[in-house]
């Protein structure tokens, strides 16, 4: 879906509205050596690792302002979905345009039956190749869209506190066994921590199902948004890359899906039940989740010993 832009006395929302023009205007240096498109660049990266500090004045910029900073920024339609005007924080993203990738991709379609369901709507399919022909580098598409990275159903004081209440729960049971872990996040596993009989959990097996699900639980707090990737693989395959990012942009888990389990998403997120899906639980663990990797290496230390 291609646009192009309109002018700017009809923009809506507001030039200036949305929380990363509001930033980057308010930071905005007009005196910079550097080209509009550097700093534009600049400004957006350290929009999405300002976390709490993203919160600045709504300016109301100047025709000159918009015509030189914002407006060559993003389209329309993709303010239309940095507006985020859906309780889904999605985006259907096709990033690969070989030559014989349009029929592929009409029929990867086909397999997906609601949209809106997907990913909050059709005009939140972006097939563009103008603006995302981004190969494997698809987490470029923040830089247009980093409104999509903000927690969506809670301010930041709480996603962070719910961050930090998950990892304390992890540390504790690591320290002290499931009666040490006192917390909300883990009230729903007292079935697992008296060994159900019909799940047969017993001794090593039923602590690794704890530290598992307590795991989950610090991963689910540092999801603010889900991507469908129709990549190459997707094209050839059939399935597309569900992937759950932070409020980085980074990967938190994935996994591949038939494109119907996509139109799924939408009713998983609204009533909060999606960690409970098998997409989620089996789900590969991205880069920086992995041990090794900037996030894991938390985890590694809170579950040492279990």
């Amino acid at each position: 879906m291609s646009d192009s832009g309109s002018d700017i006395s009809d923009a809506d929302p507001q030039w200036g509205s949305l929380a990363a023009e509001a930033f980057v205007l308010h930071h905005w240096d007009h005196d910079a050596n550097e080209s509009p498109d550097q700093q534009r660049q600049k400004l957006v990266r350290d929009f999405i690792h300002a976390g709490p500090r993203r919160s600045v004045p709504h300016p109301s910029p100047s025709p000159a302002e918009i015509l030189r900073i914002l407006k060559p920024w993003r389209t329309p339609t993709q303010r239309e979905v940095a507006n985020k005007d859906t309780m889904a924080p999605a985006i259907w993203l096709r990033t690969c345009y070989t030559a014989d990738s349009d029929a592929k991709h009409e029929e990867l379609l086909k397999g997906c039956q609601d949209m809106d369901m997907a990913v909050g709507g059709d005009h939140r399919l972006l097939d563009d190749q103008t603006y995302y022909n981004y190969g494997a580098d698809w987490q470029r598409v923040y830089e247009i869209l980093p409104e999509l990275l903000e927690p969506n159903d809670r301010t930041w004081v709480s996603y962070e506190e719910y961050q930090h209440e998950a990892i304390a729960a992890l540390r504790a049971y690591a320290q002290g066994g499931l009666a040490a872990a006192d917390s909300r996040l883990v009230e729903n596993l007292t079935g697992v921590s008296q060994g159900t009989p019909h799940l047969g959990f017993r001794g090593a097996e039923l602590e690794h199902e704890v530290a598992k699900a307590l795991q989950s639980d610090v991963h689910k707090a540092c999801v603010v948004a889900w991507v469908v990737l129709e990549d190459e693989e997707a094209l050839d395959s059939g399935q597309v890359d569900l992937a759950f990012v932070d409020a980085l942009g980074r990967v938190v888990r994935s996994t591949r899906i038939d494109a119907g389990g996509a139109s799924q998403m939408g009713g998983f997120w609204a009533d909060g039940s999606w960690d409970e899906i098998d997409e989620w639980s089996e789900a590969d663990l991205g880069p920086e989740y992995q041990v090794e990797g900037s996030c894991g290496g938390l985890l590694l230390e809170s579950m040492r010993g279990v």
